[in-house]
């Protein structure tokens, strides 16, 4: 009895830890959750639903499938009829289940083709942007060398200037 219980008890902790255990959407373990780690984090869920649905859906095709032959090796009429509704009832679950998960793959991809093509526009305006900037400050670096080079031209010829007016004034 007391196995059981122990058992019991480390089956519910496990359980228990196991469903407080959520993923990360930070891949990297950066502190920061980029674009991409949340594109992967969105794939990783539609994906994993799909699976789910997809699989749910073979389960209970088969299951139908497996109580039509259970009815038709029994001769029971009434359920046989009853297990065919069942089963294209499934059959239509599941094929419909098999569709959307090539949809969802299809519609991942062109998203993450989007996103791609969004991050390259975006670097590319970046870039365009920052030599835009360094072509602006190095326009302005030019400017101000000239103009700090012409007023120390300017001092220095009317320094000249004065030496020779002080020059002239001790030569009377």
């Amino acid at each position: 009895m007391k196995k059981i219980a122990l058992l019991a008890v480390a089956a519910a902790a496990l359980s228990f830890a196991a469903c407080n255990n959520t993923p990360s959407k930070d891949k990297n373990a950066d502190g920061e959750v980029s674009v991409g780690e949340h594109v992967d984090h969105t794939h990783e869920h539609l994906d994993n639903a799909a699976h789910d649905a997809y699989h749910k859906a073979e389960e209970d095709y088969n299951k139908a499938k497996a109580e039509l032959d259970a009815a038709v090796s029994k001769g029971d009429k009434k359920a046989e009829e009853a297990a065919r509704k069942t089963l294209a009832d499934a059959e239509s679950v599941w094929e419909k289940a098999k569709a959307d998960m090539k949809n969802a793959a299809e519609s991942a991809k062109e998203g993450i083709d989007n996103t791609v093509d969004a991050t390259k526009d975006a670097a590319k305006k970046t870039g365009d942007a920052i030599e835009n900037t360094a072509d602006k400050a190095g326009d302005k670096i030019e400017s101000g060398a000239k103009a700090v080079s012409d007023a120390a031209k300017d001092v220095a010829d009317k320094t000249k200037e004065k030496a020779n007016n002080v020059k002239e004034a001790l030569k009377n």
